[in-house]
């Protein structure tokens, strides 16, 4: 019997017969009628405008993810030797192959849901590669077009000084920060890997 809109309607329903504790003891576990009330979902055709304002929103928020990454591994270390982790937590390989798998099985999605699921995943997993690869320092690609740039103005600038041209910049003098960078970036793997090994992160 429910109550909507002022009026009042009696139907009948069919319950799920569940396992749930009992009431008046914990540690017994006994069978119940369960009723629940489940959001039904709908899919709507977008446009292109739609898309880019959902792209634009998307790399917006991943550049802010990317800016946060240091703090954020504090987070997931603490993670790693027993805290509770974020469920915004960074991932590594394992961890993405970990949630693609609960997303294609959480819910009993049909495979239109599931294909959706995997390529949205995809779709991040690769934005945010990408992005993080034009980070301006080496060996990322970031840091290879950061020394192109700065090459170009000093060529430029010389030009306009009325100078000779100074030649190409020797990247390979920023080696010992690649290799540092390098370190940092296997140590975070490495981290990252673990965390999702003994506390991954859960999607339901």
């Amino acid at each position: 019997t429910y109550v909507r809109d002022g009026v009042t309607s009696t139907v009948s329903v069919t319950t799920s017969v569940l396992e749930r504790l009992a009431v008046d003891d914990p540690e017994r576990v006994e069978d119940v009628g369960f009723l629940g009330v489940a959001p039904e979902f709908t899919y709507q055709r977008q446009g292109p405008l739609y898309v880019g304002e959902v792209m634009w929103e998307t790399t917006k928020r991943t550049a802010e993810a990317i800016a946060h990454l240091p703090s954020r591994m504090v987070d997931v270390v603490k993670a790693a030797f027993g805290e509770e982790r974020k469920a915004d937590s960074p991932i590594s390989v394992v961890g993405a192959s970990r949630v693609a798998g609960e997303l294609v099985t959480v819910d009993e999605p049909t495979w239109a849901e599931r294909a959706q699921r995997v390529l949205t995943l995809l779709a991040s997993l690769n934005l945010f590669l990408a992005l993080f690869n034009f980070v301006p320092l080496l060996p990322l690609d970031g840091g290879h077009i950061a020394g192109a740039l700065w090459e170009g103005a000093r060529s430029r600038w010389a030009r306009l000084r009325g100078r000779p041209d100074p030649g190409p910049v020797d990247v390979a003098r920023m080696l010992p920060v690649a290799y540092v960078v390098g370190i940092v970036l296997i140590v975070m793997s490495v981290i990252l890997i673990y965390a999702d090994i003994v506390n991954p992160v859960q999607v339901t």
